[in-house]
């Protein structure tokens, strides 16, 4: 079976998504434009998704018997190495432009370069990244909601985009993910 290749035109580099950007829908949403470029599974050895990179929260909220309760921090899907775990994600290619501003979406997590590390699918003409937390804003162990909630509506987002990919993908999700922490779930809504 040949290997799919994604050509990167000048000044486009590749992200590897393994969260939300599963979802075609999302990319479009995150990049403000229609996504035609190439989207194409592809795997890395020795990584595995964790719940556990946290962005401070200004207007996430649930309500409560108590009344709306805003959690400190919002949890997302984070990777780190794992030797015994291979991740599955989605490459997709982006501008310059488009980089930066995932970067900017990005901020708390460092952008690394992942080009040849990449398995299922070959780069080429420019480079390949994946995004992993900096080391400040992993958190674990959270026992309350007032610390730190995942919101609903994100599980829904990566449910999507698994649903679009298909039982083979998502078993290979599934083998590579931590469990969602389910007493941190909170059914999210959103200051205007």
């Amino acid at each position: 079976m040949e290997i799919p290749v994604i050509q990167l035109r000048e000044g486009e580099s590749a992200i590897v998504g393994y969260g939300s950007l599963l979802s075609i829908a999302s990319l479009e949403r995150t990049l403000q434009r229609r996504y035609d470029g190439p989207f194409i599974a592809c795997e890395l050895d020795g990584w595995k998704r964790t719940w556990d990179v946290r962005q401070p929260n200004k207007s996430f909220y649930t309500n409560t018997t108590e009344g709306r309760l805003y959690p400190e921090n919002i949890i997302y899907l984070n990777v780190a190495p794992f030797a015994a775990s291979r991740l599955n994600g989605i490459a997709v290619a982006v501008t310059a432009a488009e980089l930066k501003s995932l970067d900017e979406r990005e901020w708390m997590y460092d952008r690394i370069q992942v080009t040849r590390a990449i398995e299922g699918a070959r780069v080429e003409g420019g480079e390949a990244y994946i995004y992993v937390s900096k080391p400040e804003f992993i958190i674990n162990e959270v026992k309350s909601i007032r610390v730190a909630a995942i919101r609903s509506t994100y599980l829904d987002i990566v449910e999507t985009g698994l649903r679009e990919l298909g039982v083979e993908f998502r078993s290979q999700y599934e083998l590579s993910t931590e469990p969602v922490p389910a007493h941190l779930v909170i059914q999210d809504l959103r200051d205007a």
